[in-house]
């Protein structure tokens, strides 16, 4: 049997080719060197901040009340920062998000839309307060996260995090004793 430079040169490449090929694949599944936890993370912590924005947009348009207005652009100005660090590392790492409404918050907010006064400040304080939980679970196990990066961001967030939990418990008591008549 004969071999031939080009046909050594030829396997040689093939055998190169397979290599960088099966690199690739390895690389894919891992999913650029983040965990599956991670990933599903940044999607979440993105749908989380996606939805108090929107809902927070929502109340500086139709709440009158101050404390509200307050809450709702403190929320606005944090959030819309915290889901660009998102975005970034989520970017860096290869992992797909949507800074778009969900479906479930597109309803929500037009449940809120019918909603005016007092009923829309409770109702609006009622959703916040849901989602600032989510939000506080999500980054307060992302703060466990192996990766440097994750582990950094969950840290530093949680606790603006808890000052908007905060925040609307006390929006919540401050509207409730409102609304109750003087004895």
């Amino acid at each position: 049997m004969i071999v031939t430079q080009s046909t050594l040169l030829v396997g040689i490449l093939a055998f190169v080719a397979w290599v960088a090929m099966s690199q690739w694949r390895e690389s894919r599944a891992r999913g650029s060197g983040i965990s599956k936890e991670d990933r599903h993370f940044l999607r979440q912590a993105v749908a989380v901040g996606a939805s108090e924005v929107t809902l927070s947009e929502l109340a500086l348009q139709t709440s009158t009340a101050v404390p509200v207005q307050h809450l709702a652009k403190r929320i606005v100005d944090d959030h819309s920062q915290v889901n660009r660090k998102l975005a970034s590392l989520a970017w860096r790492y290869k992992v797909n998000v949507s800074a778009q409404p969900s479906a479930e918050t597109q309803a929500r907010a037009r449940q809120l839309n019918t909603l005016r006064g007092y009923a829309f400040d409770c109702a609006y304080d009622d959703v916040i307060v849901e989602d600032e939980l989510k939000a506080i679970e999500l980054f307060t196990a992302a703060s466990r996260s192996d990766n440097p990066d994750i582990r950094r961001l969950a840290e530093a967030t949680l606790p603006t995090l808890d000052l908007h939990l905060k925040l609307a418990e006390n929006l919540e008591t401050g509207m409730t004793h409102a609304a109750l008549p003087p004895m």
